[in-house]
């Protein structure tokens, strides 16, 4: 798994200490850097404008040796983007995204956008937070939770067909979904596995962790049969 941390709001201590442990390689996308080092964690790699990033920060980086791709601020990719594309070419087999939401409503919609470009290209990627975790279902996906998790399921496409939501408190079963028409909100993970799978198009995932309940893992396959796996 890599790891990339952006700039909006940013993960506590605990979840990002654990998630750079599981990381093969941490890319922080600009602003991205300046979490990593508030909680003693130095990133692979540093992509982005660098408008976000002051002269101490900047020191601070270059004294570890870390490296800088600096882009122009007129561009016509987010910082994020670059470090998704950096972790791409780089052979990322999956990739978690940190500091995703919050802040700009702007980027955090670009960002799931991102995460359906990265589906297409074979890399499965999901965004964590401290109380969500987002994620594309374009085949078929297994969530294995302790039951009572807030999901909701909404069309990255202009219509999903097919849909197939097994383990849930309402249930699917051969449904489509269409922009505009928001029904997949709010359903509710039943105890143990829950399934859900489309026959075309995409549907965004997320989970909003209930308080006191833990254990959330989602799995998907990859398109060499390999299965990736996200948990909370």
């Amino acid at each position: 798994m890599f790891l990339i941390v952006s700039g909006g709001q940013p993960p506590g201590r605990a979840l990002i200490a654990r998630k750079a442990k599981q990381a093969r390689r941490i890319i922080a996308a600009d602003a991205g850097a300046r979490v990593c080092l508030e909680n003693g964690i130095t990133p692979d790699l540093v992509v982005g404008d660098m408008d976000s990033l002051g002269e101490e920060v900047l020191g601070r980086l270059e004294g570890a040796g870390v490296p800088l791709k600096t882009f122009d601020t007129d561009k016509d990719r987010t910082d994020t983007e670059i470090a998704f594309d950096e972790a791409v070419h780089a052979g990322a087999s999956s990739i978690e995204l940190l500091g995703a939401l919050g802040m700009r409503t702007d980027h955090a919609i670009a960002n799931i956008h991102l995460l359906l470009k990265a589906q297409r290209r074979g890399v499965p990627s999901f965004i964590v937070t401290d109380t969500e975790l987002v994620f594309v279902v374009d085949t078929e996906t297994c969530i294995e939770s302790e039951g009572g998790h807030v999901v909701s399921f909404l069309p990255l496409t202009d219509t999903v067909e097919g849909i197939v939501l097994d383990g849930f408190l309402y249930p699917l079963e051969g449904a489509s979904m269409e922009i505009g028409r928001p029904y997949g909100v709010s359903n509710v993970l039943l105890e143990g596995r829950s399934l859900v799978s489309v026959g075309k198009g995409a549907l965004l995932g997320l989970i909003v962790f209930s308080e006191g309940v833990r254990g959330v893992r989602v799995m998907t396959r990859r398109p060499d049969g390999a299965m990736v796996c996200a948990d909370r």
